[in-house]
């Protein structure tokens, strides 16, 4: 399986994108529940509303500037057909403009989430074409062509926003439903185990009654064959 080779979270990026652009979504959720991923992340993900499906943890470093972090974000994405392109943008927005780099170094802020807010954006866009088509939804896999007028306003958009608070809330909520679903799956399997020993007792109970009936069947059989009757091994005799 898949799952086994997967060292760290970005290998499980690339085998979930790889999986996804082969529409092997069961896999995909499978590889979610066993690293631990919240399903409504995961669901995003397979929908195209999440540009990664795990984060990686390059947020817990540390960073003098903000183009050592944006570096060291854009080295881990290792995307030059997207994240590069929005990585250096912001590089060169950074040396005009203070505000934006102090954005940019806060914990919450990463190239990654950037990356997620942009693909929300352009999901959007594709859902409201396909509602002007008289289209119910947008389909897997499909394809939108979007220009850097409006990828690059996306992203200072993402950094400029002030989010902390939301960012947390979020992260609180999700470890809730995470510990929540274990909490929910362990009392399951424990549930389980009873069921089964009452299945079994059940069962046992069940086996005496149908030998006990049967026992009280046999007898008049044995009356019958008293009076006469005769069984199949006694024609062959």
């Amino acid at each position: 399986m898949l799952e086994k080779i997967i060292r760290n979270v970005s290998e499980l990026n690339a085998v979930a994108l790889r999986l996804r652009q082969d529409g092997n979504l069961e896999e995909i959720r499978k590889l979610a529940k066993e690293w631990v991923i919240p399903y409504p992340q995961t669901e995003d993900f397979i929908h195209g509303k999440r540009y990664r499906l795990a984060e990686d943890p390059i947020a817990e470093k540390n960073f003098r500037t903000p183009f050592e972090k944006l570096r060291e974000e854009m080295l881990a994405l290792d995307d030059k057909s997207f994240a590069d392109i929005v990585g250096w943008h912001l590089f060169q927005k950074c040396r005009e403009d203070e505000e934006l780099s102090a954005q940019v170094l806060k914990k919450q802020k990463s190239l990654q989430r950037c990356l997620d807010f942009i693909t929300g954006k352009a999901f959007e866009l594709a859902t409201e074409q396909v509602k002007q088509k008289g289209m119910e939804r947008v389909q897997e896999n499909t394809a939108l062509a979007i220009t850097e007028k409006e990828v690059f306003p996306w992203a200072e958009e993402y950094y400029r926003k002030e989010d902390e608070a939301e960012v947390e809330e979020k992260a609180a909520a999700e470890k809730k439903k995470i510990l929540a679903a274990w909490e929910a799956a362990e009392k399951k399997g424990t549930n389980a185990g009873k069921a089964v020993k009452v299945k079994k007792a059940e069962n046992g109970k069940a086996k005496r009654k149908t030998q006990k009936k049967a026992d009280q069947a046999s007898a008049p059989e044995k009356k019958k064959e008293s009076f006469g009757q005769m069984s199949l091994f006694d024609l062959q005799q």
